[in-house]
C-alpha cells in the first residue's frame, strides 16, 4: 500500500512538473512573439492634433476621390484595409479609432464625438467630401458621421456593420476566465482556437492579432469602451439619413447578426442591401472581398455618373 502511494505521489509530482515546464515554455514563446510583434508593427502612420483631439491615420494614394476606412473592434490603421481601392482610383484614409494604438480615448468616446473627430481630421487634411466605409464595430460612427455631416459624406458603405445594441453575455468570474483575460492568457486562447481553423483562417487570425490586437495595452481601452457603447447604443435615427447607402452582410455572421443590416436597410431611405448567402463575418478578409470591392466601386461610379 505504501509503495503504491509513493508511486502515485511521484506520478503526481511528475505531472505537475511537466505542466510547469509547459507553461514556462509557452510563456517564453509568447514573450519573444510579442517582442517581435511590437517591433514589426508598421510605422507609416501619422498622428495629427485636430480641434477634437489627436488621431492616428494613414493617407495613401494621389486621387481627389477619397475613401475613409473605419474598422471595428479592435480597430487600427494596421487592419483598416482598403489598399485595393488605391488601384481603383481612390485615395484611402485609414484611422485608429479612439482608445486604439495612438488615438487616445479622450479624442472621442461616443459615436457622436468620434464622428466630430473625423470631420476635424478632414478639415486638417483639406478634404471636402469622402466616401465612408465602416466595418463591424465601425458602423455606429460611420452612420453618425453621415447623419451629422451629410455634406462631407459622399456615400455610406456599411460592411457587417453594427446598427443596434449588441448585448454580450456576462463572463462568469473564475480563476480560469481571469487567466484568459490577461495578455498571456489571451495569446494562449488564440493558439487553442487556431487548432480548429483551416490554414487560410489560421493565417488570417495571425495577421489580425499581430496588427490589430497586441500589445493589449494599446487596445484594451478601446475594446472596453466599444463594449460599453455597443451595449448602450441609442437609436441611430436611420430614417434621417440622406446619404446614398449600400450595406453588405453575410447571413451566417455570428459576430454581428445579419438582422442588423436587414433592419437598417429597411429604415435607411433608398438603401441597397447586398446579402451574401453562406458568408460569415470574416468574408471581408478573404478572397471573396475582391467581389465586394468591385460592387463598392460600381456603387461609387453610379453615384458619380448621376452627379455628372
Amino acid at each position: 500500500m505504501k509503495t503504491s502511494l509513493k508511486w502515485l505521489k511521484r506520478i503526481f509530482i511528475s505531472i505537475i512538473g511537466l505542466i510547469l515546464v509547459l507553461i514556462v515554455g509557452l510563456y517564453v514563446t509568447f514573450f519573444f512573439w510579442k517582442k517581435s510583434v511590437v517591433k514589426n508593427l508598421p510605422q507609416d502612420s501619422k498622428v495629427i492634433t485636430t480641434a477634437e483631439g489627436p488621431v492616428e491615420y494613414t493617407l495613401r494614394g494621389n486621387s481627389k476621390r477619397y475613401m475613409l476606412m473605419i474598422a471595428g473592434s479592435p480597430s487600427s490603421v494596421h487592419v483598416a484595409g482598403g489598399e485595393s481601392f488605391i488601384d481603383k482610383g481612390f485615395s484611402v484614409l485609414a484611422v485608429s479609432r479612439p482608445g486604439y494604438y495612438k488615438t487616445p480615448l479622450s479624442s472621442g468616446g461616443t459615436p457622436k464625438e468620434e464622428a466630430a473627430l473625423y470631420k476635424s481630421l478632414l478639415n486638417e487634411l483639406k478634404i471636402d467630401s469622402i466616401y465612408v466605409n465602416g466595418l463591424s464595430g465601425g458602423g455606429p460612427v460611420s452612420i453618425q458621421f453621415a447623419l451629422d455631416y451629410p455634406e462631407r459624406c459622399a456615400g455610406l458603405i456599411l460592411r457587417a456593420a453594427i446598427s443596434d445594441k449588441i448585448i454580450e453575455p456576462e463572463v462568469e468570474k473564475s480563476l480560469i476566465n481571469s487567466f484568459f483575460q490577461t495578455e498571456f492568457g489571451t495569446w494562449v486562447g488564440i493558439q487553442i482556437a487556431k487548432t480548429q481553423l483551416n490554414e487560410e483562417d489560421s493565417e488570417l487570425m495571425d495577421w489580425f492579432v499581430e496588427r490589430g490586437l497586441f500589445p493589449l495595452a494599446s487596445t484594451e481601452k478601446g475594446l472596453e469602451n466599444d463594449n460599453n457603447v455597443f451595449q448602450n447604443l441609442k437609436d441611430l435615427e436611420l430614417e434621417k439619413l440622406t446619404t446614398p447607402t449600400i450595406l453588405f452582410h453575410g447571413d451566417k455572421d455570428d459576430n454581428v447578426p445579419f438582422s442588423h443590416s436587414q433592419n437598417a436597410s429597411k429604415r435607411i431611405p433608398n438603401a441597397t442591401l447586398w446579402e451574401m448567402a453562406g458568408k460569415d463575418h470574416y468574408v471581408f478578409f478573404r478572397a471573396y472581398n475582391d467581389t465586394i470591392n468591385t460592387e463598392i466601386v460600381r456603387f461609387v461610379d453610379n453615384l458619380e455618373s448621376v452627379k455628372n
